[in-house]
């Protein structure tokens, strides 16, 4: 197995421990009704991104993504589909800009200093 599927694994898991770490610590069933996802969440999430755009540049944007489908993930395990699931899939896709934007910042740093990485 790649490195590629292993950090793809990482972040998939780490999105969903995220989500039901803050979902129990504030005792809400959906993270994102409590402050706590916004203050603690969602900038773990982008130091995650961060740090593995570090790692591998290439495609970095995919880390901020995967992120969200990890919490998207366990949102659907634990609380079932429901009607409004399609605007919840807009909610991720809006929620996954500021991680994509910290893997990009992470890829331009990581790019300059291996500047032959393609």
């Amino acid at each position: 197995m790649t490195k590629d599927y292993w950090l793809s694994l990482v972040t998939v898991v780490s999105g969903a421990l995220i989500w039901a770490m803050v979902a129990s610590a504030s005792g809400r069933s959906e993270a994102w009704d409590s402050g706590m996802y916004f203050t603690i969440g969602i900038p773990a999430g982008c130091l995650l991104s961060f740090a593995l755009a570090l790692i591998e540049p290439r495609r970095s944007w995919r880390w901020g993504v995967l992120l969200m489908v990890g919490q998207l993930a366990w949102l659907l395990l634990t609380q079932g589909v429901g009607n409004l699931l399609p605007l919840g899939v807009i909610v991720f896709a809006v929620l996954s800009i500021p991680g994509v934007i910290a893997a990009r910042i992470g890829a331009s740093i990581a790019m300059k200093r291996k500047p032959n990485v393609p």
